[in-house]
Order: structure tokens, then C-alpha cells, then sequence
């Protein structure tokens, strides 16, 4: 009877919107809305899987008509989901030739058992990364690496959704890639920041202004982030296994083989050239990340493993293993976030919160801040930062106040967007590695306001103390 309740209290939600005439709301606004309580109900209450709920959006487009079909269908196969096709398959290889648990054992003897050093560790390894390479990339990347550590302590799949270690170590690097900003080369979202500043200088906005302004952001948002992260009762104190049963089992392992060389080559070769694209880009402006990684998954399939007969991974090996379900949640997540955008439910919102912020400094950076956390969790953190930053600007400049520290601020704000699956790439795909979607959005309530107040907090006291912060642009 439950599950019955909540299986029908999604679609009823949405018939309920797209039905009544709410504040004379044309229906493409009803209907975004309705679709959003519908998701969001079927993602927390869980009375399907997580990637199925993943596919309304195509359903209310073609249906109900509250975004082009083309348009959303566009999200289910984008250059996002190329990049973690191509990155799952080569860990695929991994995993046949055991390069994964060497990696993992490897981890954990360097790193010890502690299990809180571990998650500190990769929300950390998260965040620098993700200030230098797509969050997208840098979470695809870590999370066939956590998984394997995971595995090589005994927890298996089946048991991640029961444990809070696993959770904590797979939400640290779903956390952590969402708030590295430090630099604009963190992905696409920090260039529309970069993009919106220059319009209104007419200038460049130099990277170097933005590393010093945005990284002590950065730490603001991330040191509350990690602490919340660690408070959580973890099942062990220690994980399994001593350090030297760990290199016992590594020494068992032998010389790498051919295909662990190969697999491990494309894999790191693919990461480095992401890091290293702003050398070439302008030579090769077609090769992006997403690209190198899928050079680099169809080579998977042509050179040879083991021996000269056999390539290093075959499509039937590949092909059950693929985490469908991943890609399914990030393109839901992706088709939400647009559905709000074009139908001008973001902007209607933001109308009306904006007017607040001509009261004093202080309540302008409130209200900006709290509507890009709010909008930046239930759709993308691009999207949050193009429909918010021109709002800014215009509200700010007309104010007569230099609207740039505003902007930062909010888009601080803006990438701790850590609670559902449409807030950004890592969230998206960490529920398909299995973890409790419930646990996370409880885990992401309880942890958003206190690093909110952080950024609020700290944000203002630079734009206060810190000329050359409230000067920029």
C-alpha cells in the first residue's frame, strides 16, 4: 500500500499542475513545475529505480508539450554521456586485466584503513581536480577508483546502499567535483561567469583574478562540506585487512601484465591530455575531454591484451557492465534543469526575489546566494548561473554597485549543489554506483545551509575588508 501512495502521488502532483489554471501559469510553466514534483518525489521516495524516473522528461515533452521533444531527447546522448561511456569502459578493462584492485591496494597501504582519512582524501583529490578539468571528467575518473577501494575492503555492490563508509567515500567525490571552482577551467559553467564578466567590463577577465578571488570561496564552501561529510557514524573504525595482508595480496599480483599497461596507459594518458587541452585548444579546438576519453575507449577494442590474438577488452565483456543507469540519471537530471530553464520558471522566480537585494550589501548577497543554492540543485549549475547572472548585473549596476563580487559570491553559492541527481554530474552518477539516494538527500540537508553560512558569511567579511575583491572588473 505504500509503495502503491507513492507511485501515484509523482503523476498525481503533475496532472494536478498541468490541470488547474495555478495563477493564470501558462501550461509549459504548469507543466515543469508539475514535472519537477513529480521527479523529485519519485527520486526521493524511490518506488522505482532512480534511472527509470530519469525518463519522465522525454514523457511530459512529447506528451504534455512542456519543452521540444528534440530538445530533451538531445540530453539522453550529449558529449557528457560520450565522456563517461568512454571513461566506464576503459575501467571496464581495468577490471578484466585486475589493474583496479591493484590501484586500490596500492591506495589503501599508502593511505592507511583509516576510513576518515580515505573520504578526506578523495573529497580533496575531487576538488583540485574538478578547479582544473570538467566535473563531469574528474567524477567519472574517482569513481571507479573509490569502487574498487570499496571492494577491496569486502564491501561489495549489493551492500553499498547499507554502508555509511561507502556512501561517505563515494558522495565525497560526488561532493567534492561540484565545488571545485578554483579556476575557470573547471568546466562550462565557470566559463559563462567568466563570459557574463567580460561583457560587462568589455575587458578579458584574467584567470589569475579569478584563481585569488574564487579560491578562498572555494575553501569556504568545501571545509564546512568535508566536515559535515566526516560527522556521519561510520560502520568502521578501521577497514578490513592490515597492511600487510593488503601487500601480501598485492604481492600475489605479480608484474603488471600487458593488459593492465594498456588500460591503465589510455586511462591516465586521456586524464593528462584534459589537463593539458588549454596547450592545444586552439590547435585542436574540436578535441575536448569527452572526445580524447572516447579515442582512448575504442582503442580499448583494437589493441591487443593478453596476447596478439585478443584485444585488451571485447563488446560482450563490456556490455552488461556499462552503467546504463548512470548515464540515464545524468541526462534526466541535464532535461530537467533545461525544462526549468526554457520555461521561464527560473526567471519568473528570480523576478521576484530580485528587488530584495537594493535593501543593503549584506541582503543583496543573502537573497543571491540562497537563489543560486536553491536553483543550482534542481538543475544545473550552468543553467543557475546563466539565468541568475545577468539578474545580478543589471539589478546590482542599476544600484550603482560594481556587480562582479555579487556574481562570484553567488556562484559560490551556486556549486554546492550536492542533494539530487539534477544538481550536477557527480550527484547524478553517484546514485547509480548504488548509494541510497534517501541517505544523500538527507546527508546533502543537513550539510547545504551550514556551508551556505560559510560562504554568506566569510563572502561578506572579504567584501568588506578586501578592496581588491569589491574592485575587480
Amino acid at each position: 500500500m505504500k509503495k502503491l501512495f507513492q507511485i501515484i502521488l509523482g503523476p498525481a502532483l503533475f496532472l494536478m499542475m498541468v490541470s488547474l489554471p495555478f495563477g493564470g501559469l501558462d501550461m509549459t510553466v504548469r507543466g515543469a513545475i508539475g514535472l519537477l514534483l513529480w521527479m523529485l518525489t519519485w527520486w526521493i521516495m524511490q518506488p522505482v529505480a532512480p534511472a527509470v524516473t530519469a525518463l519522465l522528461p522525454i514523457l511530459a515533452a512529447q506528451l504534455f508539450k512542456v519543452a521540444e521533444t528534440k530538445m530533451v531527447l538531445g540530453n539522453y546522448f550529449n558529449a557528457t554521456i560520450v565522456l563517461l561511456l568512454s571513461a566506464n569502459i576503459i575501467t571496464l578493462a581495468w577490471t578484466k586485466w585486475g589493474f583496479d584492485r591493484r590501484l586500490a591496494l596500492n591506495i589503501m597501504i599508502r593511505v592507511g584503513n583509516n576510513p576518515k582519512k580515505l573520504i578526506a582524501m578523495w573529497f580533496a583529490l575531487a576538488v583540485v581536480l574538478s578547479s582544473m578539468v570538467a566535473n563531469a571528467a574528474v567524477a567519472a575518473a574517482l569513481f571507479p577508483i573509490v569502487l574498487t577501494t570499496l571492494h577491496a575492503a569486502g564491501i561489495d555492490e549489493e551492500n553499498i546502499k547499507n554502508s555509511n563508509y561507502a556512501t561517505a567515500a563515494l558522495l565525497a567525490v560526488a561532493w567534492g567535483s561540484n565545488v571545485g571552482f578554483g579556476t575557470p577551467l573547471g568546466g562550462a559553467m565557470n566559463l559563462v561567469v567568466v563570459d557574463l564578466i567580460e561583457g560587462y567590463t568589455q575587458t578579458e577577465f584574467m584567470y589569475v583574478d579569478w584563481i585569488i578571488r574564487c579560491v578562498p570561496l572555494v575553501i569556504f564552501a568545501a571545509v564546512p562540506m568535508l566536515a559535515m561529510l566526516l560527522t556521519n557514524k561510520l560502520e568502521y573504525k578501521e577497514l578490513p585487512g592490515t597492511r600487510e595482508s593488503l601487500q601480501a595480496e598485492l604481492d600475489k599480483m605479480g608484474k603488471m601484465n600487458r593488459g593492465e599497461i594498456i588500460s591503465a596507459s589510455l586511462f591516465f594518458g586521456a586524464f593528462l591530455l584534459s589537463l593539458a587541452r588549454p596547450l592545444f585548444s586552439k590547435l585542436l579546438p574540436t578535441l575536448t575531454a569527452n572526445y580524447i576519453f572516447l579515442i582512448a575507449a575504442l582503442l580499448c577494442f583494437l589493441l591487443p591484451g593478453g596476447n596478439k590474438e585478443e584485444p585488451v577488452l571485447k563488446w560482450n565483456y563490456a556490455m552488461p557492465k556499462i552503467k546504463w543507469g548512470v548515464f540515464l540519471l545524468i541526462a534526466g537530471g541535464t532535461a530537467l534543469g533545461n525544462i526549468i530553464t526554457s520555461s521561464g520558471v527560473g526567471g519568473m522566480i528570480s523576478e521576484v526575489i530580485s528587488p530584495l537585494a537594493g535593501k543593503n550589501v549584506l541582503i543583496a548577497i543573502i537573497i543571491f546566494s540562497v537563489m543560486g543554492c536553491f536553483f543550482s540543485n534542481i538543475m544545473t549549475i550552468t543553467g543557475c548561473a546563466a539565468l541568475i547572472g545577468p539578474i545580478i548585473i543589471t539589478t546590482m549596476s542599476g544600484l550603482g554597485y560594481n556587480p562582479i563580487p555579487f556574481l562570484l559570491l553567488c556562484y559560490a553559492a551556486c556549486n554546492i549543489s550536492i542533494c539530487l541527481p539534477s544538481s550536477g554530474a557527480g550527484p547524478a552518477m553517484v546514485s547509480g554506483y548504488g548509494v541510497n539516494m534517501k541517505k544523500m538527500v538527507k546527508w546533502g540537508v543537513k550539510t547545504i545551509p551550514l556551508c551556505l553560512v560559510s560562504v554568506i558569511v566569510f563572502g561578506y567579511i572579504l567584501y568588506l575588508i578586501w578592496p581588491g575583491f569589491s574592485a575587480v572588473g
